[in-house]
């Protein structure tokens, strides 16, 4: 596995899974079913197919999550700020997306499980890369899908998933989480 900053809060890991997880992880994905993603507001999650027009599955598992927090957490800071990483958040989230589909600009929202807990940064494995498209585009970068890549940024950076020009793009996401100051 090979780690690299790419800024001050975005870096990658090649060959953090390996292409039979990510078959399996597609596999698992594809059994659970896809929906229309959502997309959440202030009036609550809501279908915007201009804004995001892409599938999504969940699946929730705290062994996924220790797995594969014991995989990443040498590479992930253990503080931000004040805040102390505690792993990964156990609602893991697969996107689909075929072509023609994308997901335009926006900011990751936290999770906040509860006054000293939220997550912080977005943690997301491309489980494929046999498409044309759908790189990963923040202001000053785009980041290239590359099967078992993993992708960590902070959650208030600008970006997008952009267009999948050709074939199906699969991605498997969740959080990190961490333990907040007290108030």
């Amino acid at each position: 596995m090979t780690r690299t900053q790419l800024t001050e809060s975005i870096f990658t890991v090649d060959d953090f899974l390996s292409r039979q997880e990510c078959l399996q992880y597609m596999d698992l994905s594809e059994q659970l079913g896809y929906e229309a993603a959502k997309i959440n507001t202030t009036k609550g999650a809501r279908l915007m197919p201009a804004v995001r027009n892409n599938s999504r599955a969940f699946h929730r598992s705290e062994e996924l999550a220790q797995q594969l927090w014991q995989r990443a957490q040498d590479f992930v800071p253990a503080e931000l700020g004040r805040s102390t990483a505690l792993g990964l958040n156990e609602l893991f989230r697969f996107y689909r997306y075929g072509r023609g589909q994308q997901f335009r600009g926006h900011y990751d929202q936290s999770f906040v499980r509860s006054p000293t807990e939220a997550s912080l940064l977005t943690f997301m494995v491309y489980l494929n890369d046999n498409f044309r498209g759908g790189d990963t585009a923040f202001r000053q970068l785009r980041v290239w899908p590359r099967q078992g890549r993993l992708l960590v940024f902070e959650h208030g950076l600008y970006h997008l998933g952009r267009t999948v020009e050709e074939g199906v793009k699969y991605v498997l996401r969740t959080d990190v989480m961490f333990r907040l100051p007290e108030p």
